[in-house]
């Protein structure tokens, strides 16, 4: 049996080879492609170290991991820890100038959205002199507003807030709201007194006081078709007559337009009125001429100077704000 020798040609030796070194540097192409952006469904695990996946920049303008997500998470972080660590962590170590710990921005929902089941949606704490641990500021345009702060409960059996807030010294507010546009301010102190420059619009106004036997009741304010200030007194008749300084500091409120003065007599008189009224004072005479000595109780309600002269204005619209809730 005779036995043929296939020798290749320097040409298809040649190919041979050229043909190699393109499919080495193929797969050597593939290699670093499959290193630089790994398969998406590849999964690294570590059990020590700075971190499984790590990117770190020194650049000005460029960012250590950037995720993008077309319908999903740009970037999405999950933790099971039971000790107090964070699905997603943000921390800025400068210790000048300003930066962002996490900074969060939307052009169609929330900016930074927290939701918890067992704890605070979104909870703030601050050891800086001056800084809030939680700010929220409202930038709308003529066309548009918002909330600077909204927060909603869902429970009404265990009395939970909508929101929270403390203060650990006497020089720090509970809660502060500002409207740079109109410098309207509102704010509760440290002993929870409530303060807001353009008044409190609410249904009703119910103010607690203690009794004699230590429990706590509730009273009603009075309500007025204007606004109005009362101050009350006792004078006493000398000849049938009685001339009636209104207190300065009370007289310094009035808008000294009007004011109503109301007396009741403490003893048999043959009736008492009002005969003369002025800015600081009023007189009081006893009727067909009487020279009683009687006391008597009188009630002063005025127009406070810097009050609106409205009656039962048109209350505004309550806004009730657009459901926060993202769909996740």
């Amino acid at each position: 049996m005779s036995q043929s020798i296939i020798r290749p040609s320097r040409t298809a030796v040649a190919g041979m080879v050229a043909v190699g070194i393109a499919v080495a540097i193929s797969s050597f192409g593939i290699v670093r492609a499959e290193h630089v952006m790994p398969d998406k469904s590849k999964t690294y695990k570590c059990s020590s170290g700075t971190a499984c996946i790590e990117g770190n920049s020194t650049g000005s303008s460029t960012w250590g991991v950037y995720g993008v997500g077309g319908n999903a998470d740009g970037v999405h972080g999950v933790t099971s820890s039971t000790s107090g660590n964070s699905g997603t962590s943000g921390i800025s170590t400068g210790t000048s100038g300003s930066a962002h710990g996490v900074y969060g921005r939307s052009s169609n929902g929330q900016g930074v959205y927290g939701t918890s089941s067992s704890n605070n949606g979104v909870e703030g704490h601050s050891t800086g002199s001056g800084a809030s641990g939680v700010a929220g500021i409202q930038r709308g345009t003529s066309s548009g507003s918002g909330d600077g702060v909204y927060s909603e409960s869902a429970d009404t059996t265990n009395f939970y807030e909508a929101l929270e807030a403390k203060a650990d010294s006497s020089n720090t507010y509970i809660f502060e709201g500002f409207n740079a546009s109109t410098n309207g301010l509102c704010t509760i102190d440290y002993d929870a007194t409530l303060a807001c420059t353009g008044g409190a619009l609410v249904k009703n106004v119910r103010t607690r006081h203690r009794t004699s036997g230590g429990e706590h009741v509730l009273a009603y304010a009075s309500e007025s078709a204007t606004a109005t200030i009362e101050d009350v007194g006792t004078a006493r008749m000398v000849a049938g007559v009685a001339n009636v300084q209104i207190d300065p500091a009370f007289a310094s409120v009035m808008d000294r337009k009007w004011y109503y003065v109301f007396l009741t007599p403490l003893g048999d008189t043959r009736g008492l009125y009002v005969s003369l009224k002025t800015a600081s004072g009023f007189q009081v005479r006893e009727n067909e001429g009487g020279r009683s000595r009687v006391e008597f109780d009188y009630r002063i309600v005025a127009h406070p100077l810097d009050a609106k002269n409205d009656r039962l204005p048109i209350s505004p619209a309550m806004r009730r704000p657009n459901d926060m809730t993202p769909s996740r």
